[in-house]
């Protein structure tokens, strides 16, 4: 075993990432063998788990070593993929992003989710009406029926009602329910992609991180960069017409981790390149609830030639409600029943009674309306602390849950995050959202926790003491 040396200016990640990979390149340690697990290491090293796991990931990351769920880490037979430009918009797995949700998903691991993609409890407490919750368990469980394979009716009814609203003009025909908007991605990705076909998702993006988690797929992954107002257009055609992916990934608005909105000009032409390059286009919407602006989709503007529309309501009505929908070309909508039946056979009659109620309650509008001004609120004052500490935030990124923030060039972002973790503070670092070593140096934030005086103060001493050392 190796050592580690405190007083180091070097970073314990980096001392033990760097000592594995000299015991591989001296052939002390035997390619295709199994590394000690995180735990073992981390006790015969006297360093965090996070610490162990972090220098892990990152060689994972470099396609040094490789993850086995349930069995471990081991080193890889061959050396790293290639390198080259083409090769660095292709996505390699890594199990950073496996760390980082199920940590993100543990209430129980942090005091201050600052990184988290969910809103407090509290500000969630009356979203749905607890006078009629016990009723409406009492009367489904009565009914011992199982929800339609689609999803029921009436949650489909109000659902095309509530999108009518937002100027997307849908039959329920062509809603299915589905247990989130993560697998809503799945059945769609699971009937439109064949193995070799390319999927292009934009970048930074909370879809990659999730993509990469897909330790078995047989579709290639290629990157557009996502600027303030969509995708890079000029990037976007040229990958379009070099790889003909099938689908392309977006978030049109609240773009998560960017906090952007697509902007109407982009989306005509996104959709005009859809045409011509015959893709689909998947619209994320889960925070669309959020803006405060009624700005187009691309879904009102295609009439359903070439869009998926996907939302949910974790975000909005609470986390325990797994539950969300695709609107699909009527086409797809059969297709995507089967793919449903053949994963979860059906959804919860609890959960799509629930939400059908407090859709069509006059309440709901209330606390959307609720939620966008809190949002609003905390953003300022977020905003407001960041700059004077330092943090840099994008000004043409004004509304949403999330603050893409730029910590100064000086500041040890690995350092900070580290601290932070022994501090019971979550944070997710840019490098999650990307595959680009551009965004190394940002942090994402949610407005609704970073505003506690314990986190400010965390941020404010930790870049004086950096600022000094510099």
């Amino acid at each position: 075993m190796f050592e580690i040396d405190r007083n180091s200016k070097v970073l314990l990640v980096d001392q033990i990432r760097n000592a594995i990979i000299s015991r591989i390149e001296a052939f002390q340690w035997v390619r295709g063998s199994r590394l000690p697990s995180v735990r073992a290491l981390s006790k015969q090293l006297g360093v965090s788990i996070f610490t162990v796991s972090s220098a892990y990931e990152d060689l994972v990351a470099r396609q040094i070593i490789e993850s086995r769920p349930g069995a471990g880490y081991y080193i890889l037979a061959s050396g790293p993929a290639d390198t080259g430009k083409d090769a660095e918009r292709m996505i390699p797995p890594s199990s950073l992003h496996a760390g980082f949700l199920y940590r993100a998903l543990d209430p129980s691991q942090y005091d201050f989710p600052v990184s988290s993609g969910y809103l407090p409890p509290s500000w969630l407490a009356d979203a749905v009406p607890a006078s009629v919750t016990g009723r409406l368990i009492r009367n489904t469980l009565s009914c011992s029926v199982p929800a339609p394979a689609a999803g029921s009716q009436e949650l489909r009814s109000v659902i095309a009602k509530k999108l009518r609203e937002l100027q997307i003009n849908a039959s329920s025909t062509q809603i299915v329910v589905t247990i989130g908007a993560t697998h809503a991605f799945s059945l769609i990705r699971n009937m439109m992609l064949e193995p070799g076909d390319y999927l292009l998702v934009e970048d930074p993006s909370y879809l990659l991180l999730q993509l990469k988690l897909i330790k078995d797929r047989d579709f290639n992954i290629i990157t557009v960069p996502r600027t303030h107002d969509g995708p890079d257009l000029e990037v976007m055609e040229e990958m379009v017409a070099r790889y003909r992916p099938k689908l392309f990934l977006t978030q049109t608005l609240i773009h998560n981790p960017t906090g952007g909105n697509t902007s109407p000009a982009k989306g005509f032409r996104i959709l005009s390149l859809a045409q011509k390059y015959d893709f689909h286009i998947v619209e994320d919407d889960i925070f669309g609830a959020l803006c405060t602006k009624q700005t187009l989709r691309l879904s009102s503007l295609d009439e359903w030639n070439r869009t998926f529309y996907l939302s949910g309501f974790s975000k909005v009505l609470s986390p325990a409600l797994r539950l969300g929908y695709v609107v699909a070309p009527p086409v797809f909508v059969e297709r995507l029943v089967e793919q449903k039946m053949y994963n979860v056979l059906c959804g919860s009659s609890l959960d799509e009674t629930i939400v059908a109620y407090t859709l069509e309650s006059g309440r709901y509008q209330h606390h959307l309306d609720a939620l966008r001004q809190r949002v609003m609120h905390e953003r300022i004052r977020a905003r407001d602390w960041l700059t004077k500490v330092g943090v840099e935030i994008d000004e043409g990124v004004v509304e949403g849950l999330f603050i893409w923030a730029r910590f100064p060039a000086h500041v040890d972002l690995r350092r900070l995050i580290e601290e932070a973790h022994d501090a019971r503070i979550f944070l997710a670092p840019g490098s999650l959202f990307s595959n680009t070593r551009g965004y190394d140096q940002y942090i994402r934030l949610n407005v609704s926790h970073c505003n506690d005086i314990r986190f400010r103060q965390f941020v404010a001493d930790h870049l004086c003491s950096e600022t000094a050392s510099a």
